[in-house]
């Protein structure tokens, strides 16, 4: 599943992975860092219960907008 992703500065030497569906953001020293903390955030979300897990391959992200 594709998930659309916009990564910024957040001005204090880090950065901000945001995606709108669903609702969440990342924060990461890097680029990549706050890129892998969305996607794993996504996969949570995504997950019906516990005992359920969706795998890396399940989550692809769509950068809409780059530094």
């Amino acid at each position: 599943m594709r998930f659309e992703v916009k990564i910024e500065s957040d001005g204090g030497g880090g950065f901000t992975a945001s995606c709108e569906d669903p609702q969440c953001t990342g924060h990461g020293l890097s680029p990549a860092n706050a890129l892998d903390q969305i996607r794993e955030e996504i996969r949570y979300r995504m997950e019906l219960c516990p005992c359920t897990t969706v795998n890396d391959q399940f989550v692809e992200l769509d950068i809409v907008s780059g530094l």
